[in-house]
C-alpha cells in the first residue's frame, strides 16, 4: 500500500466543488480545504506506486478547477 498526501491548487471560487469531487474519488482516504500556498490537501492511498500516479494524474488532474498538484509519498 502506498500513500501520500497531495496538495492542490484551484481556480478562484472553486474550491468547495472541487474537494467535494475529490472526497468521492476511490482511493482518497480524507481531503481538506486549507490556507496558504495551496487550496486543497488530499490524504490518499493506492495499492502501487502506478496506481497513485493513475489517481494523481487522470483522476485528481482531470478535474474542473484543479490546477497545479504537488505529491508528498509517506515513508514511514
Amino acid at each position: 500500500m502506498v500513500e501520500a498526501y497531495v496538495t492542490i491548487q484551484t481556480g478562484g471560487g472553486t474550491s468547495q466543488r472541487v474537494v467535494e469531487q475529490i472526497r468521492n474519488l476511490d482511493g482518497v482516504r480524507k481531503a481538506s480545504i486549507v490556507a496558504g500556498e495551496f487550496d486543497i490537501v488530499a490524504e490518499v492511498e493506492a495499492d502501487s506506486e502506478r496506481d497513485l500516479l493513475t489517481l494523481i494524474t487522470d483522476q485528481i488532474q482531470q478535474l474542473d478547477g484543479v490546477g497545479r498538484t504537488s505529491t508528498c509519498i509517506v515513508l514511514g
